[in-house]
């Protein structure tokens, strides 16, 4: 049911009740032939008293239980607001909204988008919002909305600074099963390119200072600009930060100076210094491993793969002004170099 359809069968209910309540007026009225008593007593204006006893005596035709039908009838207060609007949305459009909002699962900005530019239909995003909304289609928000906080950006150039990070993946192979286990974990390294978006990815099956040097490699070869800082959690394949009992330089940093790249490090326990890299891992959640299981490793590269070069080549965003990172980095930047190279990922 919709919360338009919710909100008739209160209003009805609610104005059955005031109809009982004002039927009272009028049973009091009937024995003291006093309006100004019945007032006192009820707590309402005279205005309002002659009001409904102007509708109440209305002349009507038909049976007995016909009149008394038409008596309570009177006694509601229907909405008179019209039933249609010019303004409202051809039904084809509500049901493209819906169609859209189901399959995708975004909101009603890249709806919007997707209506513009696919279908070549102007509606607002406001609108959007309300057809969702009358649907059933938006959430309500559980506990206190976040006060916003107003935060500007610092700007990059492409390559000015990476963010890498690690996502853990269930994996459910022949592996997993002769360990005796439902699942194993592997590992998707992620790097992102904070001024164009440009995102890169690979699943090792094993985490540690050898498979981020490995990674660091590849990110060198398949951004198509120079790259300067690469920045990183506190996490044990990174950096002997928070192991003091460690003296040497851990491969990864080395790894960084050697190819001419600055090392930077997050404070501990602060993610948020990460939220580019973060946020593109809950992408990667909701749209690529959510509902789905993995029999293979070669299954789950390709499948990482195909969502690599859709994140990339075709995927518009928010942010990117409706563009593809690709695309945004092109028109923003004068990228010389047009192509990803996708073959060092070897997969």
């Amino acid at each position: 049911m919709s919360q338009a359809e919710l909100y008739k069968i209160k209003q009805e209910v609610k104005e059955r009740a005031l109809a009982k309540m004002r039927y009272g007026w009028f049973c009091e009225y009937r024995k003291t032939r006093n309006a100004k008593a019945v007032c006192l007593k009820y707590g309402i204006s005279r205005s309002k008293f002659y009001y409904w006893k102007k509708r109440i005596a209305m002349p009507t035709s038909g049976t007995r239980k016909g009149i008394r039908v038409s008596v309570a009838h009177r006694l509601m207060a229907y909405s008179r607001k019209p039933h249609t609007s010019p303004k409202s949305y051809p039904e084809e459009t509500i049901k493209l909204i819906v169609k859209i909002r189901k399959r995708t699962g975004r909101g009603p900005e890249h709806i919007w988008f997707l209506l513009r530019n696919r279908y070549a239909i102007y509606v607002s995003v406001t609108g959007i919002y309300k057809v969702l909304k009358r649907k059933g289609l938006v959430r309500e928000r559980k506990g206190r909305k976040k006060p916003f906080l107003h935060y500007e950006a610092p700007k990059y150039l492409p390559g000015e600074k990476i963010q890498i990070d690690v996502k853990y993946v269930k994996l459910c192979d022949e592996k997993a099963k002769r360990l005796g286990k439902a699942f194993r974990w592997v590992y998707q390294y992620t790097a992102i390119d904070l001024a164009t978006g440009i995102k890169c990815k690979l699943i090792y099956e094993n985490i540690g200072p050898d498979s981020s040097v490995d990674f660091l490699g590849k990110v060198r070869l398949f951004y198509p600009f120079l790259i300067k800082i690469i920045q990183t959690d506190n996490g044990f394949e990174f950096t002997y930060r928070l192991t003091p009992e460690i003296q040497i330089e851990h491969k990864f940093t080395t790894q960084c100076r050697l190819y001419g790249y600055e090392h930077q490090m997050i404070p501990p326990a602060y993610p948020r210094a990460n939220s580019h890299v973060e946020r593109t891992h809950r992408t990667d959640k909701e749209e690529v491993y959510q509902r789905k299981s993995f029999s293979s490793l070669q299954e789950l590269n390709k499948l990482n793969l195909s969502s690599l070069k859709k994140f990339n080549e075709k995927r518009p965003q928010k942010s990117k002004h409706f563009m593809p990172p690709l695309q945004f980095g092109i028109l923003k930047f004068a990228l010389t170099k047009q192509k990803l190279n996708y073959s060092v990922l070897n997969v």
